[in-house]
């Protein structure tokens, strides 16, 4: 039942003798208290509709020129939230059914309007437009939700292509909305059997719960997430959708791999330190008592002995001190240099032995003006480890590598990428590991040694890599 304030009723009627009818009526309905108003005319009754001050609004199908359908085109045009109801002198289904398509919460043909039709009329109509806008607050409610996401949230066909989508899928992938309207969930998947995977789960189970998948940007760039879907259907429950939501873990994944690193820097520099100690107190010894073996012992042919227990004993005290010196914090000379000049300083020192090899450096750079606030000489040593990494790689004769960069805002961005062999899958979580590597003669120091400067310039280091295609790593640094 209504509550018993008073409602505000507009009737647009041209016939006076119809408003009496209409006034009499409505005066006998019990159960509310009504307030009447009445215009003759269709232009003031224009005027008054757009003040939108009624509960309730009845139109008379003909009014004049014009009809109740022209105005209830214009209330819908004003912005008129409240029921509006049309009569008319004679019953006709294509009109009841054009005021219902321009919305008309009901038709009344006047000759069979009573006081219980008209109670029920305005009852249901009232009760019917606080229901629909309930409906429309909450769907503005949760549109904003959606919009405002800062997860991708969607909604897909069961074969996976885009129905709907918000606008932080346009920043994670970079695609517009209208492209990726045009395309299914399984065009971003970085592994196409991943995706059938899910398909088929949430088709089994009606849900997929937050698992971490690997999918692609639209420069190819992998993006870390999490998904979790649920089946949606429609209210006749004869379509299915998927909506979904994805949670980007890029930064937290590169975060967590950075501040292993450091811990495992950390450990590393505590035991090269404690090793040296360890290892210079007995080598003191040794190289005392060589000098003293060489005082007392004159024979020639002992001679090359003490020069063998001399040079490895000089190797071992190197390769301790280069321990120190790279479990060390580098102090940094800091000052604004350009880009450019830092990438085509290190190709310049890298150049003899890709010449060598016989492999092309191929250069595009894109940071003509860009400028860092860093210490050069450490810089240079981080870029040089990665390409002379990428040289290593590398086939004699057919290798090529490409060093370029470019900018967005106040960041730029470095690629450094081979046509090598790619990295093995056991080592691509040990790669900037400290001592970590499968060369003969290599320490395992540079990439862990081009990270931690990196770091230490306030930027970040990754890389990608594919089995028999090659890797490109990627550095960011703020600019100036």
């Amino acid at each position: 039942m209504l509550q018993t304030n008073e409602i505000k009723v507009l009737l647009v009627e041209d016939d006076e003798d119809d408003y009496i009818i209409f006034k009499d009526i409505l005066k006998e309905i019990k159960n509310n208290s009504y307030s009447l108003t009445w215009i003759s005319s269709y232009d003031k009754a224009c005027e008054r509709v757009r003040k939108n001050e009624h509960d309730i609004y009845f139109f008379d199908y003909l009014l004049g020129a014009k009809t109740g359908l022209d105005l209830l085109q214009e209330c819908v045009e004003s912005g008129v939230d409240s029921p509006i109801i049309i009569l008319t002198g004679l019953g006709n289904q294509q009109t009841d059914l054009k005021a219902m398509q321009l919305g008309a919460v009901d038709y009344l043909v006047k000759d069979d309007i009573n006081v219980e039709k008209l109670e029920r009329s305005i009852r249901y109509s009232i009760e019917q437009n606080k229901m629909l806008k309930r409906l429309k607050s909450s769907e503005t409610k949760f549109r904003g939700i959606f919009e405002n996401s800062h997860d991708v949230i969607f909604l897909s066909d069961k074969e996976g292509r885009f129905v709907d989508i918000n606008e932080s899928a346009e920043r994670l992938f970079g695609y517009s909305r209208s492209e990726l309207l045009n395309m299914a969930i399984a065009d971003l998947y970085e592994n196409k059997k991943e995706c059938e995977k899910y398909l088929s789960q949430i088709q089994q189970n009606g849900h997929y719960s937050s698992f971490e998948i690997v999918l692609l940007d639209k420069s190819g760039n992998k993006k870390y997430c999490t998904l979790t879907a649920n089946i949606q259907r429609t209210d006749e429950n004869r379509e299915v959708y998927y909506q979904g939501i994805i949670h980007d873990l890029t930064m937290r994944k590169k975060a967590e791999r950075d501040i292993i690193t450091a811990e495992k820097l950390a450990i590393a520099s505590k035991i090269a330190r404690t090793l040296a100690h360890e290892v210079r107190n007995p080598l003191t010894n040794i190289n005392l008592s060589v000098e003293q073996l060489e005082e007392d012992i004159t024979d020639e042919d002992h001679k090359p002995y003490f020069d063998i227990i001399k040079r490895n004993s000089k190797r071992i005290n190197d390769l301790v001190t280069e321990l120190i010196e790279n479990s060390k914090p580098a102090a940094l000379n800091e000052e604004l240099i350009s880009v450019q000049s830092i990438l085509q300083n290190t190709i310049e020192l890298a150049k003899d032995r890709a010449e060598l090899k016989n492999i092309k450096i191929l250069t595009d750079f894109n940071v003509l003006n860009k400028k860092v606030v860093a210490d050069e000489a450490s810089l240079t040593i981080a870029f040089l480890n990665i390409l002379i990494n990428a040289i290593e790689a590398v086939q004699e004769n057919t290798g090529v590598i490409k060093v370029s960069s470019g900018s967005e805002g106040n960041k730029c961005y470095i690629s450094i990428e081979d046509n090598g062999h790619g990295i093995e899958e056991s080592h691509r979580t040990k790669i900037f590991e400290p001592y970590f590597t499968n060369k003969p003669n290599g320490m395992g120091l540079g990439l862990a040694a081009s990270q931690s400067i990196i770091n230490i310039h306030k930027g970040r280091i990754d890389f990608e890599t594919e089995l028999t295609k090659g890797t490109r790593f990627l550095v960011e640094l703020s600019t100036f």
